[in-house]
């Protein structure tokens, strides 16, 4: 074959449409070219003249082979589409489970109810803003429902508690992050939703809690949580304290960007209070 040559062209046949069957014929006693075309991924090999009864045979069985794939890629896909429903059959269920957590837990305080889906609808407002791609777009929403789930293994007595915490109640409470972690680690495998769930306490000085990360090393998902979780407490009525205006807490907002929370993030978030797409 003159140009690039037989070995060539099955390699870009085998390239281009794996599914297809090459029958290789050639002149000569050329051993080499046997050694070299079958390896590429010839399916056989004739060296002419070539007996009809052979070629015969040989086109049969790449025919049977070939059928034989496509029935076992049928049943792959067909595997492959029943777990997949499966799978999401199961995420829905486990989704509405957390969710009913979620609403439980929040009623055990009645100072924080509605508190996950006000944090979750100010995220995914923030998120849009900050143009987070798709993927990104939907772990933070995960990520900020269920943000304080870690706050279920938390005495109530504390969670509800009127006065100053002690510093072992403020322990106890510095920990609802890495507990909401370790609920959700055996059944939420995306290691960037269970960050942003662990780390949306953190500051970008590095005196935040649990792990002190600074900068850059806090998760992105954590820097938006911690923004509108921030927010939503100061605007929410607490049995110690009256809540601020939005304007007030934005003020708070903008007093801690840069020690607590992303300048940026900060400035994007009153720019969409301002449009009212938090409301």
């Amino acid at each position: 074959m003159p140009g690039k040559g037989g070995v060539w062209l099955v390699t870009e046949i085998r390239r281009r449409w794996p599914q297809v069957a090459v029958i290789v014929m050639t002149a000569g006693e050329q051993n080499g070219a046997v050694e070299e075309c079958l390896p590429a991924g010839a399916n056989h090999f004739f060296l002419k003249p070539v007996k009809l009864d052979e070629f015969h045979h040989v086109l049969e069985t790449a025919q049977r082979d070939y059928e034989l794939e496509q029935q076992k890629l049928r049943y792959r896909h067909h595997l492959e589409y029943k777990v997949q429903r499966q799978t999401r059959r199961v995420r829905r269920t486990f989704l509405s489970a957390i969710g009913s957590l979620v609403r439980v837990m929040e009623e055990r305080d009645p100072y924080t109810a509605g508190h996950s889906r006000r944090v979750h609808r100010y995220g995914m407002a923030l998120g849009a803003a900050l143009g987070l791609e798709k993927r990104l777009f939907k772990q933070l929403s995960l990520a900020a429902r269920l943000h304080d789930i870690g706050k279920a293994g938390i005495p109530e007595a504390i969670l509800n508690k009127p006065d100053r915490l002690t510093a072992q109640e403020q322990i106890l409470i510095q920990d609802h992050p890495a507990i909401g972690e370790r609920i959700l680690a055996p059944i939420i495998r995306n290691p960037v939703i269970l960050a942003g769930i662990r780390s949306h306490h953190e500051r970008l000085d590095g005196r935040g809690y649990p792990d002190g990360l600074s900068g850059d090393r806090i998760p992105i998902l954590a820097k938006v949580i911690a923004i509108v979780d921030c927010f939503d407490a100061l605007t929410s009525r607490r049995a110690y304290r009256e809540p601020l205006s939005p304007a007030s807490a934005l003020e708070v907002l903008r007093a801690d960007a840069g020690s607590h929370f992303e300048p940026e993030f900060v400035k994007l978030f009153v720019e969409v209070n301002a449009r009212g797409q938090i409301q």
